[in-house]
């Protein structure tokens, strides 16, 4: 594609990943924010940016205008679905051609799935077929920045995890926004689904063995039982519908869907996906040694 793409979630981690890997290619995007200021600090002057709100279904439409190609990426929160299926309705409405949608884990993305958040992009998939428009729809697997939410516990050299040994092809989010760059710029669409891994199943076991050799320490995982983990996190203030999605997704870490590794970073973007051990290398500060 060669129009004017916009990327909507343009300030969260994968959609400043698409809006940087679009960058390095040539294509010029175009960032739907809601606050400007915002905007503009985290992503620079430089970037075009459209004001509106996902929840606003008219500004989302006057975004649109004289859009080629979207990302359709928004965070985890209670009001996902519906300010993404409003999106849709603008979509529906506009000229835009092809809409790549950042979804849930090929593990969570079912319509009898357990997880609530991996019935809803499933809901929001196939609302955005429905427009007729070029759709791909993004599954990544666990995100490797997870581990930076746990950056206080490793500081104290563990790592709390899920009971058992469950294994997961845990995936760079910079390597999901590649993806969603080169979807978005392909000359045709590629296939409507996109299981995006990292290049291995890891145990929580083997990753803080990586953790000690990259940080130069011993990090020792703890798996620790869901009714701990909830009540942790809940004493640490985190609210009670984001305590249980994070439940809902540990426990599909079990499954061996879960374990799968995929081709899709190499084969859309020409070079293999990033482990582990380069995640932490690159990360190193942001796991400091607790005092």
């Amino acid at each position: 594609m060669t129009g004017p793409i916009l990327i909507i979630g343009a300030t969260g981690t994968v959609g400043g990943a698409t809006l940087r890997a679009l960058g390095a290619a040539g294509a010029e995007p175009i960032a739907f924010v809601r606050d400007p200021e915002r905007a503009a600090r985290a992503l620079g002057e430089s970037v075009p940016l459209r004001v509106g709100d996902l929840a606003e279904e008219a500004s989302v439409r006057t975004a649109l205008e004289g859009i080629d190609g979207a990302l359709l990426c928004s965070a985890h929160d209670p009001a996902m679905c519906e300010q993404q299926l409003t999106a849709v309705r603008a979509i529906a409405a506009s000229d835009a051609r092809r809409i790549v949608k950042v979804s849930g884990s090929p593990v969570s993305v079912a319509a009898s799935s357990p997880a609530r958040t991996g019935r809803e992009h499933l809901a929001i998939e196939e609302a955005l077929r429905a427009t007729g428009r070029q759709t791909v729809a993004i599954r990544p697997n666990t995100f490797m920045q997870t581990f930076i939410d746990q950056a206080q516990a490793v500081g104290h050299g563990a790592l709390p995890g899920p009971d058992g040994e469950p294994r997961v092809s845990f995936v760079d989010a910079c390597d999901v926004g590649a993806v969603a760059a080169a979807a978005l710029l392909a000359d045709e669409p590629p296939e409507p689904v996109l299981e995006v891994t990292g290049p291995e199943a890891l145990t929580w076991f083997d990753v803080a063995e990586t953790m000690s050799s990259g940080l130069g320490r011993t990090i020792t995982h703890y798996p620790t039982p869901p009714d701990v983990i909830r009540q942790a996190l809940l004493g640490m203030g985190r609210p009670e519908w984001f305590v249980e999605h994070l439940l809902e997704l540990g426990a599909l870490m079990c499954e061996p869907k879960a374990a799968e590794v995929t081709d899709t970073v190499e084969r859309m973007t020409g070079r293999p996906p990033t482990p582990l051990s380069a995640f932490l290398g690159d990360h190193a500060a942001a796991f400091p040694l607790a005092a």
